[in-house]
């Protein structure tokens, strides 16, 4: 969603297609009622994990004002109580970083607006799941389970949690190594 926001900003030129295996934001509904429905009964798609702005949608909000998070902190400094002195020696950089928490209820509102700005400037295909991405001389193809084939000089995977062992098998078809880390901050 923020690389759709972020490079339309830039060109508004160009013509950005979003490819979500989920709903749009309001359709995202789990049939979990604790009542009649008491657990999860394997929908085709997840809609607490999948859908417009993925698990987060339903998170409690919390926005990182900074694009520097994330890393393996833990493979420099492990524990030590010395830990802004081996940082500093490892070319790492602590950040005091405000963290702007709205809450579950503003944090859909957040997502509706992002929506609401992007919809008339990217193309969106809910519901469509990519099984193959293809690099061509030209650029990418991305094959969707029913067939479809969108084409485009650049790409941009954002899987998420739940889409991990697909990036997995795509990066491996293409020929990108890759690397299981865990995330200290992100």
């Amino acid at each position: 969603i923020f690389s759709c926001y972020e490079a339309c900003r830039l060109d508004p030129s160009l013509r950005i297609a979003v490819i979500e295996a989920g709903s749009p934001l309001e359709q995202r509904k789990c049939p979990i009622d604790g009542v009649r429905i008491k657990s999860c009964i394997n929908c085709p798609t997840c809609a607490i994990m999948n859908g417009f702005g993925g698990a987060g949608a339903f998170s409690d909000g919390k926005y990182n004002i900074t694009n520097q998070f994330g890393g393996s902190l833990y493979e420099y400094v492990g524990n030590n109580a010395e830990i802004r002195k081996k940082c500093l020696e490892n070319d790492l950089h602590l950040l005091d970083a405000k963290v702007r928490h709205l809450g579950t209820d503003i944090n859909y509102i957040v997502l509706q607006n992002l929506f609401d700005e992007l919809k008339d400037k990217a193309d969106f295909f809910f519901h469509t799941r990519i099984e193959e991405v293809r690099q061509t001389e030209a650029g990418y193809q991305l094959i969707s389970s029913k067939g479809e084939v969108f084409e485009g000089k650049q790409c941009i995977i954002s899987t998420g949690r739940s889409g991990s062992k697909w990036m997995q098998k795509i990066c491996d078809s293409l020929h990108i190594r890759t690397e299981s880390n865990r995330v200290d901050i992100g």
